[in-house]
């Protein structure tokens, strides 16, 4: 089964800073930001009681690290 992870990211001119945006992500894939293409169906990536979907959590860190780096570069 093939995933694909969708992720919302910002600049913020106020603060000169990326960051994943959340709330955009919400009101952009309204049924999940996990695409299965093989069932062609969308899913959320956290499942509640500290469980994620698939790679959500190694993916969402990996994003945050690369965003965090790129902040350290402009600041």
């Amino acid at each position: 089964m093939a995933k694909q992870y969708q992720f919302v990211i910002m600049f913020d001119e106020e603060t000169n800073r990326w960051s994943v945006d959340y709330e955009s992500e919400e009101s952009a894939f309204p049924n999940g930001t996990i695409y299965d293409t093989e069932t062609k169906t969308w899913e959320f990536g956290y499942a509640g009681d500290g469980n994620f979907v698939g790679r959500e959590q190694e993916v969402a860190e990996t994003i945050s690290n690369i965003l965090d780096l790129q902040n350290q570069l402009t600041a």
